[in-house]
């Protein structure tokens, strides 16, 4: 009689199991559907859908080997959120009476610096040389060599007032 309980018990155990893992993995499925279908309808932050229209955890990768400062300085370039002007411009900034580079080509984004802007033009060549993809952002901030350059070029500029940080970028 007692080993009929436990038979049961144990059987209604197994069952419950196996119950919660298929609630658990379709909870799974659902969310990731419906974080796909917002991040694909979403109007805000398309900056970054325009770098990543599918993220995967390959994007994580970009940041190995990085330091907290390198990490966040890729991130504000991925998503434009970064001290140029026209980011300070647009979130009405005091003193920042305009969105252009002061070469006068163009609004001072990181596109126009990284691809662009003449005043780094020797430097983007130093920085980035022969490296394939180059002359696209979406590459240069979705590949993890390219994205360690760009952080580097970045710094050289100083553009951003990091005045004698020295980029430990262990990539190259």
């Amino acid at each position: 009689m007692e080993a009929r309980r436990t038979d049961r018990s144990k059987g209604r155990q197994a069952e419950s199991l196996k119950l919660r893992s298929t609630v658990k993995t379709w909870s799974h499925k659902q969310t990731h559907h419906v974080w796909q279908t917002n991040w694909e309808t979403e109007t805000r932050g398309r900056t970054s859908f325009r770098l990543t229209p599918k993220p995967t955890k390959k994007v994580l990768g970009l940041h190995e080997g990085l330091s907290k400062r390198q990490s966040a300085l890729l991130v504000q370039m991925r998503t434009e959120k970064i001290g140029l002007q026209d980011f300070l411009f647009n979130r009405r900034v005091p003193g920042i009476t305009n969105a252009n580079c002061p070469c006068r080509e163009g609004r001072q984004t990181v596109s126009h610096i990284l691809l662009r802007c003449r005043r780094f033009r020797q430097l983007r060549r130093q920085a980035f040389g022969t490296l394939p993809g180059r002359h696209n952002l979406r590459v240069i901030l979705n590949k993890r060599k390219a994205a360690a350059r760009a952080i580097r070029f970045i710094e050289q500029t100083e553009i951003l007032g990091q005045h004698g940080i020295e980029s430990h970028t262990r990539l190259s």
